[in-house]
């Protein structure tokens, strides 16, 4: 999901730079709109942010194959705030992450957007609702849905990437490669986006239905299960730092071996006292905010929530 700097031919760059601005202004329009609806709690967008923030930085390993990559998480989210207000806390998440983490680029920061904040939250929304239509709108449908939601994020990196290397490699060959490389460790992971999203679901549909779709509510289940099956994805990405990720090691080498390899970006605040400070102020400030939106959520009841 993080497609690195200098991937892009500068044309590509600057459509998808324009379209990724167009769906980021329609985006905040929803959520201006969204704000006037007094039945909607606006304290659940910094707990999306915050908990997308961490998610998509978070590295998870596929020991087997020995390398990280993380989940997406925007299918699930899109499924309870919708697709339109997911985008905007996608684009932010990523700047930040582009900035301060020296995650993705500034010139790709519009495809990882679209990749992001579109095509898997479009792609699990129509799966979802297909699936429902056939009647198999239970926990195993929806886990199906965001994992292939998630498994779409990575299928548009590898087009993308495609195309952005037309001009020397054939772009057949250069998707199938990707394809290839991402999948022994995007198909696993892509079962433990599956997981997450049913254990995020029954949590809310245990302490606040109210927040979820109808169709969504239903999903209920004690809710040690999910709060288990969340710690075992925390410790089980404590140990991810030991492998390579495959945003640089897959989408990279197929880069370079185009003749189009990654670059610095333009602007890398990771490095330094400043990186270093201001990565502590990012994490402890979404830290709070998801904190505080957990206990005003599940603690202080709705009179708690701000309108």
């Amino acid at each position: 999901m993080h497609l690195a700097e200098g991937i892009l031919p500068l044309n590509q760059a600057i459509a998808f730079s324009a379209v990724g601005a167009a769906t980021l202004a329609w985006s905040m329009r929803g959520e201006q709109i969204a704000r006037c609806d007094e039945g909607t709690p606006s304290v659940l967008m910094a707990g999306v942010t915050s908990l997308l923030f961490a998610v998509t930085l978070l590295p998870l390993p596929v020991p087997v194959v020995g390398a990280t990559s993380h989940i997406c998480l925007t299918p699930v989210l899109a499924l309870i705030i919708g697709i339109r207000r997911i985008i905007w806390p996608t684009f932010f998440v990523l700047l930040l992450q582009a900035l301060f983490f020296a995650h993705g680029g500034l010139t790709t920061l519009g495809i990882n957007t679209i990749a992001l904040g579109v095509v898997g939250p479009m792609a699990t929304i129509g799966l979802w609702t297909l699936i429902k239509r056939l009647g198999f709108g239970g926990a195993v449908g929806l886990g199906l849905a965001c994992g292939v939601g998630g498994l779409m994020v990575y299928i548009t990196d590898a087009f993308v990437l495609a195309f952005a290397l037309s001009n020397v490699a054939e772009p057949a060959t250069t998707f199938t490669t990707v394809v290839l490389g991402f999948a022994p460790v995007q198909v696993p992971l892509a079962i433990v986006e599956s997981v997450a999203a049913v254990a995020i679901i029954r949590l809310l549909a245990n302490r606040r239905p109210d927040l979820l779709p109808e169709a969504l509510s239903e999903l209920k289940r004690p809710t040690f299960d999910a709060a288990k099956r969340t710690s075992l994805l925390v410790i089980f990405g404590l140990f991810g730092c030991r492998y390579e990720g495959i945003d640089g090691t897959v989408f990279g080498a197929a880069a370079e071996s185009a003749g189009r390899a990654p670059t610095n970006s333009i602007i890398d605040m990771s490095q330094g006292e400043m990186g270093l400070a201001m990565s502590v102020l990012i994490l402890f400030g979404l830290g709070f905010i998801a904190g505080r939106t957990w206990e005003r959520l599940f603690h202080g009841g709705k009179d708690a929530l701000p309108r």
